[in-house]
């Protein structure tokens, strides 16, 4: 864990790999709540280069795949743990895990401000000691307005949110099976 967290979300659920499609983490407390980061508004980190991080572990049985994968909104979504309903910031490469645990992380740099209303940045991930190379995010988030006032935006007036948006993480295995997933840390820093 970062000593300069501003955010940790709470513990979460882990994933089980019955079926071979996204599942986005649950929280511990309420396996029908996504496990969200609620990214602060109010000037907090608007212009500032801010990292989120995603870390934990899994098990395949077999040499099958495990994918994480970072997701974004500006709201949660009404069906919140279909990962479709998110939009995708950061996916990497499937890796295999062969019948034992292998970590995983992922990492994003992110940057953002309300006159434009882009949440943009980079994103890396690594998986069983296989790492994909950043690259920028997959998408971006638009129509963010982090500051205390409304602002104009193009021609549309945006008025202040806090948090500005929600991020989750969504794990895949490649193969259903007696696979395992679990998300240990996930936080916003600097």
């Amino acid at each position: 864990m970062s000593s300069l967290a501003i955010r940790r979300a709470v513990p979460a659920n882990p994933l089980t790999g019955s079926v071979a499609t996204a599942q986005v983490f649950t929280n511990i407390s309420n396996p029908l709540s996504p496990n969200v980061l609620a990214v602060p508004g109010k000037l907090a980190i608007e212009g500032r280069k801010f990292s989120v991080r995603a870390e934990g572990n899994a098990l395949t049985v077999g040499a099958y795949t495990f994918k994480p994968t970072l997701l974004g909104a500006l709201t949660i979504p009404g069906t919140p743990l279909t990962a479709a309903n998110w939009t995708t910031l950061g996916s990497g490469t499937a890796r295999a895990i062969a019948t034992t645990w292998g970590g995983w992380y992922i990492e994003a740099d992110l940057i953002f401000d309300s006159q434009s209303g882009i949440l943009s940045g980079s994103f890396s991930q690594l998986v069983n000691n296989l790492f994909d190379a950043r690259a920028a995010l997959a998408a971006t988030l638009t129509g963010i307005n982090g500051s205390n006032v409304p602002v104009l935006q193009g021609a549309t007036t945006v008025p202040p949110a806090d948090p500005v948006a929600y991020l989750a993480v969504a794990g895949t295995f490649g193969t259903a099976g007696l696979n395992v997933a679990n998300l240990m840390n996930f936080e916003i820093g600097f």
